[in-house]
């Protein structure tokens, strides 16, 4: 969704946008009249900027001539708006791998210039490029330094763009929205200041869609009339369009409805904006969802998923799947609604999932710590120039009084160094009144970040049970719907008195019966062993089968693997002691070290699949022994192995060596707390790098 704001930055005018055709005339005769130095450069970039709603094409060539010119003569500020001019031409056209490439340049550019306004313009929009592809960690990242910049400079503009793009963020998750209205409400008036009808558009109607969301349809309505005053021949356009339309198809106002799509489609096209096409197509298909022409319903779907798959925007993908696999399913063509609700389940993983959650709030965390550490910085200064200040009056005051006798110079040094005890004492009482409040909210952050790895094992661990249920559910519905055909053939029968018929019917759907019975059993066996296993949640101390542990933990965290990939695939081994009949553990706890010391296993084979000979074949084990008054649990994988110069880190707290934004590098930490210091065991790592890694648990067997 475009709910995000570029504002164009030329070389010598911020915010100039040249859409006129009469202005654009004007600098091309301008253009003819000058050399190859800066001032052509400035104009190139005006001219570029002049074409990026009529024509993208134009702006990238007179963007690229901008750029040619700029590094000839070494004006590292016009070769910096050339390639953002460049970028955002491509952006208009959907090209988003272009985009990055030039705007990634721009920005490294006016870093180097020390350019802070440029640098928070290109934050921003490098942020809005993430957003629209879904990428909710990076988009609010470049936001947040974005506004850090916006703020330095108290720049209206900057804090009218990122202030609207940090709502976006928050926009896209139901229990956010208000945050997002906070954020947005925030950025209007700056936009206004401004007089930019484009920010205004935007701002407007991301207002008018959560007051849609909140069933305030008139209020609804009202921001997206003003989105589209301000949009009126804008590439946004359509966007607002789609939104009005929105409202009637809740009112039921379907033809009103369809003809705003209709406008939006046609504007689209004729701007070449994919992602508004894909919108307005999703719009029509929901159209005729509801009046129920499921023919055009699939064509229009079928088209929006064209246009979403070719700029890779996973937030309408994951409406255009749902809308397919409802049609095909209304349609009774259910493979192909199967089909599409795996690729719904698929996305829906890549947009929302805990991980991102936590790192969303930590990098939230990080940006009011800069700004308090700003604060802190800023009072710091104060009190050393008042101190200064200070001390250069104590100075003059004792040069007045050095003709006085010894007694009153002892006396005076006497109170003097009073007070400098004093004030060091109070001093120190602040700062270690602030220290405490620091660690105070250090351990509040170190707690939010544990429970949220504790509710990423908690994810693993639905993962491998909805998994297994999901086969035995399947099943019945399949047999279900079979069987519901069947009972309308022998009604059938009946009525044309063919008892051989009604016989042979009446036996296959007592056949499908007593599937759909031994499947039930399996699904609820599954759902009382679930049960059984969380039973207890007070976190004590109790008896526990170590050895029913162990394997519940690496069949389920072998089943949310596969849930999570459906080509994974590994072989595992159980080897226990019977020996060993309970041990006094917290089994919840318990569960978390070996689900996570699975999970990793299966992650290590996987990786080492995806590079290895086709002779080589995954495989996790877990052994059990008993040995004196001690038990241990060795999880092994013959994956790559863990090199012998971090082997020794591995347990230290956000140590990972999964790739970034696939680990946390908390979970091995967590694990050695529970087992060291909640259970008064051991814990270690061994490893061979290329062929494998073993983790042995000890814990005291009574």
């Amino acid at each position: 969704m475009r709910k995000v704001i570029f504002f164009i930055c030329c070389v010598l005018f911020v915010g100039a946008c040249y859409s006129q055709d009469e202005k654009t005339d004007s600098l091309l005769a301008e253009l003819n009249k000058t050399n190859k130095d800066s001032t052509r450069i400035n104009i190139l970039n005006q001219i570029a900027a002049s074409y990026f709603n009529s024509s993208p094409e134009k702006a990238i060539m007179y963007g690229q001539q901008a750029k040619k010119l700029a590094e000839d003569i070494s004006y590292k500020h016009g070769l910096a708006y050339a390639l953002k001019n460049i970028g955002l031409a491509y952006y208009m056209q959907g090209d988003y791998i272009q985009t990055l490439t030039y705007w990634n340049a721009s920005l490294n550019g006016f870093q180097e210039a020390k350019d802070k306004t440029g640098t928070a313009n290109m934050l921003s929009n490098l942020g809005a490029v993430y957003s629209n592809q879904g990428d909710d960690e990076k988009a609010l990242d470049y936001y947040l330094k974005s506004l850090k910049y916006a703020e330095e400079i108290n720049d209206t503009l900057r804090l009218a763009t990122v202030l609207n793009n940090i709502g976006s963020v928050y926009f896209n998750k139901t229990s956010t929205r208000d945050n997002a209205l906070s954020y947005y409400l925030k950025a209007l008036p700056y936009s206004e200041a401004l007089e930019d009808d484009d920010a205004i558009g935007t701002i407007t109607v991301n207002i008018g869609e959560i007051y849609l969301d909140k069933n305030e349809d008139s209020l609804a309505l009202e921001y997206f009339q003003r989105s589209v005053k301000a949009y009126a021949n804008s590439k946004n356009l359509p966007y607002s369009l789609n939104d009005i339309a929105k409202i009637y198809e809740k009112n039921k106002d379907y033809t009103t409805a369809l003809k705003y799509h209709q406008q939006a489609l046609d504007i689209s096209k004729t701007l070449s904006a994919k992602l508004e096409m894909s919108q307005s197509y999703q719009g029509i298909a929901t159209v005729y969802s509801y009046l129920r022409n499921t023919s055009k319903a699939l064509e229009a779907y079928k088209n929006a998923e064209l246009i979403a798959k070719e700029i890779a925007a996973n937030y309408e993908l994951e409406k255009i799947y749902k809308g397919l696999a409802d049609t095909y399913a209304a349609l009774h063509d259910y493979p192909d609604a199967y089909k599409y609700q795996a690729l719904l389940t698929s996305v829906k993983d890549t947009l929302y999932n805990a991980e991102k959650d936590k790192k969303l709030a930590f990098l939230q965390f990080n940006f009011e710590m800069q700004k308090k550490q700003g604060e802190i910085d800023l009072l710091t200064k104060d009190k050393t120039l008042k101190d200064l200040a200070l001390r250069t009056q104590t100075t003059a005051k004792n040069s007045l009084i050095a003709v006085l006798s010894l007694v009153m110079l002892l006396v005076f040094i006497l109170f003097r160094n009073y007070r400098i005890k004093d004030r060091t004492n109070t001093l120190l009482d602040t700062q270690k009144k602030e220290l405490e409040q620091t660690l105070s909210e250090l351990k509040t952050t170190q707690a939010q970040l544990i429970q949220s790895e504790k509710m990423a094992s908690l994810g693993e661990l639905t993962a491998g049970i909805a998994h297994e249920i999901q086969n035995p559910l399947n099943f019945i519905n399949n047999f279900s719907e079979v069987n519901k055909e069947m009972l309308e053939e022998l009604k059938d029968e009946l009525e044309r008195g063919n008892i051989e018929g009604v016989s042979s019917i009446a036996n296959d759907a007592i056949n499908n019966q007593m599937k759909i019975i031994n499947h039930g059993k399996r699904a609820d066996a599954i759902v009382k062993g679930m049960l059984q296993h969380s039973r207890k949640s007070k976190g004590q101390k109790e008896q526990t089968n170590i050895n029913g542990l162990c394997e519940e933990c690496l069949r389920l965290s072998y089943h949310g693997f596969c849930a999570k990939d459906k080509s994974f695939n590994a072989d595992f081994k159980t080897d226990f002691d019977n020996r060993i009949e309970t041990i006094t553990v917290v089994s919840q706890d318990i569960v978390r070290v070996l689900l996570n010391l699975f999970n990793n296993a299966f992650y290590a084979v996987d990786e080492k699949k995806k590079n290895a000979d086709k002779n080589y074949k995954p495989f996790v084990s877990v052994q059990t022994k008993k040995i004196n008054n001690q038990v241990e649990i060795i999880v092994k994988d013959n994956g790559n192995g863990i090199s012998q110069n971090i082997i020794d880190k591995i347990f230290n707290p956000f140590f990972t060596t999964k790739p970034s934004g696939q680990g946390t590098g908390l979970g091995l930490s967590l694990a050695y707390d529970i087992i060291t210091k909640e259970h008064n065991g051991k814990i270690k790592a061994e490893s061979k790098e290329g062929e494998g890694s073993s983790f042995i648990i000890i814990l005291p067997a009574t």
